[in-house]
């Protein structure tokens, strides 16, 4: 499966009727897309051209160009295809191995996607309104907020003035403190959870700088932030809790840490330092 492909799969469910009839044809019809122009697409397809754009920037691309920018770079960087994942429910499986290879497999390919969606600038742009913020406020629910915990303890252990609470009134009481000078980090799947959304109305409202890592998609988290960083992930059985998506986010925090600590190295070293040292001393008693 291609990245274009995979963009598409991610986000279809959230697509207009028209945006479908486009990803649709661009299905069908990788191959010729290339060399096509936007009115000869939207004819084909049986839409407009404004319909294309909005379904290329619905994909998390700038327009029709980098769509095709995408089409031309996967034709020549051509891989081999992933392992096979099942589409199963929990109670499908049929032995020990069977589950261990799905779940390997699914978790694997939450985190090359996701790396294949890596977007530099976006992710620079985060890295340096978190080193540059006063304080860093994270916030995230469910099974995000582990991921959001994850970031905590680890921006914690640079020395950042950083913050999170599980307890979603303790969230609130940390966005009413948010300034101007300060950096909210939202991790949040479906880019949709009314909690998250309460919050970053309120980030909004103090002025302060917005990150969000999300799901790729148009969704309401992704047009209200600053800086986005997509992941994407196949959920194997929504029914049994078993997702991916919790890798693909657990991949985008240890980038954003080890970006972090890399660009902000002379100023945390003595804290990473300090923080080594003590463990070391702790695991010899």
């Amino acid at each position: 499966m291609t990245i274009l492909e995979e963009r598409i799969k991610s986000v279809y469910t959230s697509l207009t009727r028209e945006e479908r009839k486009a990803a649709d044809y661009c299905l069908k019809n990788d191959a010729s897309i290339f060399n096509k122009t936007v009115a000869q697409l939207a004819t084909d397809s049986g839409t407009t051209q404004a319909t294309w754009s909005r379904f290329a920037k619905s994909l998390g691309y700038t327009g029709l160009k980098g769509l095709k920018h995408e089409l031309f770079t996967s034709a020549n960087n051509a891989e081999k295809p992933g392992p096979k994942i099942e589409f199963k429910d929990v109670d499908q499986y049929t032995s020990m191995q069977a589950i261990a290879d799905n779940i390997c497999a699914t978790s694997t390919q939450a985190i090359q996607t996701t790396y294949r969606l890596f977007e530099s600038k976006s992710f620079e742009g985060a890295v340096d309104a978190i080193i540059n913020a006063r304080m860093i406020r994270i916030f995230g629910v469910g099974s995000s907020g582990l991921a959001a915990y994850d970031l905590y303890t680890k921006l914690q252990r640079l020395s950042y003035n950083v913050t999170f609470n599980e307890d979603f009134h303790n969230s609130l009481m940390n966005a009413a403190q948010l300034r101007e000078d300060d950096v909210a980090v939202f991790l949040c799947d479906s880019g949709k959870t009314e909690e998250i959304m309460q919050l970053l109305k309120i980030a909004k409202e103090k002025g302060s700088a917005t990150v969000a890592i999300t799901k790729l998609g148009n969704s309401p988290l992704a047009q209200g932030c600053d800086h986005v960083m997509f992941t994407t992930s196949p959920e194997i059985d929504k029914k049994s809790g078993v997702t991916s998506s919790r890798f693909a986010q657990l991949f985008m925090v240890d980038t954003l840490y080890t970006a972090i600590a890399n660009k902000d190295f002379v100023n945390i070293r003595q804290h990473l330092q300090d923080s080594y040292n003590l463990f070391h001393d702790m695991a010899n008693y």
